[in-house]
């Protein structure tokens, strides 16, 4: 039932013909303030699962599978948004001095992050899931790496494409807060 009338709200927004509908990742704020142990960190690209890197949205159906949202694409690619959303928010929080990769600054960066996302999808029962697993390897620092798996599961509040929006930038930020406190 969640599919259906999402599907069918969606092709409501989209219309009819012409060219496909753009969806904007909502620009992800937090108000969590962390103190970090290093003062350079660099992001590397995210790394998402092929169904996830298409602009295409993906919803599950009640067989379990992934369809594609037929008529809206996300505006950008969704690893390059993503990436850029995670320095934004990492940079907010921390007030460290964070860039995506390659590194754009003199020197080396003390820390480098590394995102692998295994499952980044809308499921049938009205929930954003994302898991996977992110690292942090210090150079220079005389600190141990560190490897953390991830497991967020964001309820969406209605099958707007507004919530959908909004359920990937809350599961974004709650990842971001969790990699803050790991810094």
């Amino acid at each position: 039932m969640f599919r259906f009338a999402m599907l069918l709200l969606i092709s409501v927004v989209a219309g009819c013909g012409g060219a496909p509908d753009q969806l904007l990742f909502q620009t992800p704020s937090s108000e969590l303030k962390v103190r970090p142990s290093v003062r350079t960190v660099e992001v590397m690209q995210v790394s998402l699962p092929t169904y996830a890197e298409a602009q295409e949205i993906s919803v599950q159906n009640e067989g379990g599978t992934l369809e594609q949202v037929p008529g809206i694409l996300w505006a950008d690619e969704p690893a390059r948004a993503l990436t850029n959303g995670m320095v934004r928010l990492l940079s907010s929080i921390t007030g460290a001095r964070i860039a995506a990769e390659p590194w754009p600054l003199d020197g080396l960066p003390e820390a480098e992050l590394t995102i692998r996302v295994e499952q980044l999808a809308v499921l049938q029962q009205g929930q954003l899931r994302l898991s996977g697993q992110y690292g942090l390897r210090y150079d220079n620092t005389g600190r141990r790496g560190k490897l953390r798996l991830f497991d967020i599961t964001v309820p969406l509040v209605s099958t707007s494409l507004t919530s959908i929006s909004a359920g990937y930038t809350e599961a974004w930020t709650q990842l971001a807060e969790k990699i803050a406190r790991d810094l």
